[in-house]
């Protein structure tokens, strides 16, 4: 018996890039839920004697390690009463309603446990979200992030393309290497680049923690932002980390004045095979009063690289907007997402960076792929040099502040040429190459 083909009508749509996306039916058990898992324990806080004895139906002699620590660091004693007794939907309604101040609902947020928050902003629906995004990002004015990489770690292109990237208006830039031992002069190219392309642009180079901290004393790099946060105790332990070594290890990049946001994202528990039952948005709820409680001074979330597992179920995507607002009403600084490539299918992952978009973050994108997909190293990005005219058409129909610039030919060759010239003159200073004209004609 031969096997039935589908009609014509569903061959010409399984052919379709949105077929490639993986999709996945709900598994509470397995932590393959968006919102509201039967094991997402119910909001409460009990204090005795000024310390918290229960938090989110635990015992404190059953807290795990961030529990402990989001009990004792992570929550206003002083307005948690007054927090915990709001109705979630009346919660959630003040952070829509325009007549009630961005600054009181953060100071009633900060008192809230991560259960009562999460279940606070899964009430609002998506419309609900841009508003409440629009009314509780930290930053006045949106801002984006750029990777610049390529496949050979080549300084002079490094620095060409972070002085278009800071031309087209990325406030950061993240570079990243495909040889460790690269990852100092990738950092120094990077820095010279975007120096040249606009003053004040902060550089981060994404490696190993410890080499990334010693970048950060030695005055290479100027933010970090792969620390990361989990949501349940086994992946830390996996990771042979605690609550207690992060926050150290924050403390250490504030000591030198170095910008540091913490990672996480909703999925990752799942993509770790730890979820202990929660739902994915309880989790990143953890990790984000976690992240308050260690003393970021942002997050960077809305799934990264498990944002496709997040978009793998019903709700997904809203729940990884919803994540970014959580950090805003924790007064952090949104880095929200839209980095690494949720879907094949163009209109599906415009879908998931539109709302942002509109609504306006503190970095819309915390990883848009200023250079071509080819050459980035962290991966192809939700967004890449290919959509750079796509974003800004985006940004003039809409009347909105996307965080791009229009950037002319001229100036952008200008930048570049100058770029290379000052990295090769550093390099040759220094003793570190020597670059022909051919080449620097090359970037």
């Amino acid at each position: 018996m031969t096997e039935r083909r589908p009609i014509g009508r569903f061959r010409f749509m399984d052919e379709q890039r949105v077929n490639l996306d993986g999709f996945a039916v709900e598994n509470p058990s397995l932590g393959l839920i968006a919102f509201n898992s039967p094991s997402d324990p119910e909001p409460s806080l009990v204090i005795e004697a000024g310390h918290v004895v229960e938090m989110d139906s635990r015992r404190v002699e059953d807290f795990d390690i961030l529990d402990s620590f989001i009990a004792a660091h992570g929550i206003n004693l002083a307005v948690a009463t007054e927090a915990m007794a709001l109705d979630s939907v009346a919660f959630a309604r003040m952070v829509v309603d325009p007549n009630v101040p961005r600054a009181e609902v953060v100071r009633l947020a900060g008192g809230m446990t991560p259960s009562k928050l999460a279940r606070a902003i899964a009430e609002l629906r998506p419309a609900e979200l841009v508003i409440a995004m629009t009314k509780c990002r930290a930053r006045r004015t949106p801002s984006n992030q750029a990777h610049v990489t390529n496949r050979s770690d080549d300084p002079l292109l490094l620095a060409a393309d972070a002085a278009t990237a800071a031309a087209f208006g990325f406030r950061e830039i993240e570079t990243t290497v495909p040889v460790l031992g690269d990852a100092p002069s990738n950092a120094i190219a990077v820095s010279i680049g975007a120096a040249v392309g606009s003053p004040g642009i902060l550089i981060q180079c994404s490696v190993e923690e410890a080499i990334e901290l010693d970048l950060g004393m030695r005055g290479l790099v100027s933010y970090a932002e792969t620390v990361s946060l989990y949501g349940t105790e086994q992946i830390f332990i996996d990771g042979d980390d605690t609550p207690w070594s992060k926050a150290f290890l924050t403390s250490a990049y504030a000591s030198r004045g170095i910008k540091m946001r913490v990672t996480s994202g909703g999925g990752a528990e799942a993509l770790m095979g730890s979820a202990e039952g929660c739902s994915m948005f309880y989790l990143e709820a953890r990790c984000v009063a976690l992240a308050r409680a260690i003393g970021s001074q942002g997050v960077q979330n809305g799934g990264i690289d498990s944002a496709s597992v997040a978009g793998s179920v019903p709700g997904g995507v809203r729940s990884l907007m919803a994540e970014n607002l959580m950090v805003m009403l924790r007064n952090l600084e949104a880095c929200t997402g839209n980095d690494a490539l949720m879907s094949e299918s163009d209109v599906r992952r415009t879908s998931r960076t539109h709302p942002i978009f509109i609504g306006g973050s503190d970095f819309i994108c915390s990883g848009f792929g200023s250079i071509q997909r080819y050459d980035n190293m962290f991966g192809p990005s939700q967004w890449n040099s290919e959509d750079i005219d796509d974003f800004l058409a985006m940004q003039r129909d809409w009347g909105v502040d996307g965080g791009l610039r229009t950037a002319s030919e001229p100036e952008v060759e200008r930048l570049r040429r100058r770029a290379a010239q000052d990295v090769r003159d550093v390099y040759a200073l220094l003793g570190l190459g020597d670059f022909s004209e051919a080449w620097l004609e090359e970037a």
